[in-house]
């Protein structure tokens, strides 16, 4: 949503009384490489700047265009080292201090980008794109009201930018107005109305209220999204048409979630072609080569087998024409093989026995990506779970891996949650994690892989979401049409997790004592 880094400094050469050779040099340099820089020719450019650089290291506008020239290459973190650099030298610089900002949000270091973002505005209080920019920060930090203030400041001072007004429409959209903010997409693809953002961005409006016959078709601009990181492939992509002696690429674009939400589809992709190949990360390899209709697996793009045709998991809606009623749900479509399933099994049956009677087994996470924009609003601390620890019978087992462990040994007395796999060792993939999932009563986790992969087991799970949560899970439901076996719990006000868990916790003690 931010805008991108494009500001550089002039290709002007300092004059200098009586430059030597090396200074001269170093000036053409960094004017060439700026030059090379306004053509969109980034590496080009990045050799040039570099040569500068090396004869004159503390030259803080050759620094700065050396990291838009990264960032344009895609290397944002050695874009933040050049931007930090730069802002050491000159602090006061009005578009070193933006193009650091930029850099740590890409990152999702929201906290970090935000000072920097207010730091440039106080340079220059007039800069539309720094006040925009500012406000995205804030609507990711859950800052709504504040978001929707700096990004019509932006307006103030940019009208009919829409880029803003698009902007201006997800700020609204996180506070849950969404008539308001289909409204400001409207109006942004009136000005622009091939805007890749604001398709997109239009397009979850839709997929929210499930109204799917615009939302998917729609939901493909994102692939022209700036931020989009996907497969790339000159093969053609596929069209839904049936294809004799086809074989088909289906790559994951986003996250784990996303992919376990949509492999569901490679049953339906197999009916028309002949071979069904999924690009998918290295810990669900396992697990997709079990799903019906999936050929073969690769987590390696420059591995990937020969193929005819590609397709994105998440464009598969759209090619083959998906509606709220038409969803595949057919469960389960993840499964685990019965020699993983009984050796997590028996390191299950090996935890201690229960202190309580019967023993009710929990499966917990609480932490997704921290880098996913949306981690601090979707994510919960592991002490919400408290009034779920309560229960007499109830055990917490912990399906956390990485993020969030830190969070048990503090509140062992609290929240004591069993770990299966000891801390610093684990090694576990999805299908690991899936097997666990087998052995236990319940799953309860955030908007996360964890959730996705438990309702794709069609084991009974409870969904802990924020006020306004993501697209998928559409408006005012408390079940999903995506997965027959999972309970929404929604947060009743911004912030409010204590209230979700109480509630989950008193259907819980009533089903346990019936």
């Amino acid at each position: 949503m931010a805008w991108r880094p494009g500001h550089f400094a002039s290709g002007a050469v300092p004059a200098h009384p009586r430059p030597s050779a090396l200074v001269e040099q170093a000036a053409w340099d960094f004017t060439l490489g700026t030059g090379l820089l306004r053509e969109g020719r980034f590496a080009e450019a990045e050799g040039a700047l570099r040569a500068s650089l090396g004869l004159r290291p503390r030259d803080p506008d050759a620094l700065n265009n050396l990291g838009t020239a990264l960032w344009q290459q895609g290397r944002v973190n050695e874009a933040e080292a050049c931007y930090r650099q730069a802002v050491a030298l000159r602090p006061d610089d009005f578009a070193i201090q933006n193009n650091l900002g930029n850099a740590l949000w890409r990152q999702g270091r929201l906290d970090e980008a935000a000072p920097h973002y207010e730091c440039a505005i106080a340079i220059n209080p007039t800069s539309p794109e720094a006040w925009m920019n500012l406000g995205v920060i804030q609507a990711d930090l859950g800052q709504d009201d504040r978001a929707v203030a700096s990004i019509e400041r932006a307006l103030s001072l940019h009208p009919h930018w829409p880029e803003a007004l698009d902007n201006l429409g997800s700020a609204h959209a996180r506070s849950g107005r969404w008539s308001t903010a289909l409204e400001y997409h409207e109006q942004a693809l009136a000005l622009a109305a091939n805007l890749p953002e604001a398709r997109r961005n239009r397009a979850l409006v839709y997929l929210k209220h499930g109204d799917f016959t615009r939302g998917w078709p729609e939901y493909e601009w994102r692939l022209a999204c700036r931020t989009h990181q996907g497969f790339s492939s000159p093969l053609p992509r596929w069209d839904g048409r049936a294809r004799t002696g086809t074989v088909i690429l289906l790559h994951a674009e986003q996250g784990l979630g996303d992919t376990l939400q949509f492999i569901r589809y490679a049953e339906m992709v197999k009916e028309r072609v002949d071979r069904v190949i999924v690009f998918c990360p290295t810990p669900l390899a396992r697990l997709v080569a079990r799903c019906p209709g999936v050929d073969g697996v690769c987590d390696r793009q420059d591995q990937t087998p020969a193929f005819d045709v590609h397709a994105s998991l998440l464009s598969l809606p759209a090619i083959l024409g998906t509606t709220l009623e038409t969803i595949p749900c057919r469960m389960p479509y993840l499964s685990v093989d019965e020699s993983t399933a009984e050796f997590w099994r028996a390191r299950i049956r090996a935890l201690a026995p229960a202190h309580r009677g019967r023993t009710f087994r929990i499966g917990v996470a609480w932490q997704g990506n921290p880098l996913n924009r949306i981690d601090r609003q979707r994510s919960f601390p592991l002490a919400a779970l408290e009034p779920l620890a309560r229960i007499p019978g109830v055990r917490l087992v912990s399906l956390q891996k990485g993020e969030g462990l830190g969070q048990i040994g503090p509140l062992c007395d609290r929240v004591p949650v069993d770990q299966i796999v000891p801390p610093g060792n684990d090694d576990r993939d999805l299908l690991d994690t899936a097997a666990v999932i087998g052995g236990l009563d319940l799953v309860v986790a955030p908007d996360s892989a964890v959730a996705h992969l438990a309702g794709g087991l069609g084991a009974p799970v409870w969904l802990a979401l924020p006020r306004h949560p993501e697209w998928r899970w559409l408006a005012g439901r408390d079940d999903s049409p995506w997965y027959p076996t999972m309970k929404l719990f929604r947060q009743s006000a911004a912030g409010d997790w204590a209230g979700v868990f109480e509630a989950m916790a008193s259907i819980l003690k009533t089903r346990l004592t019936s």
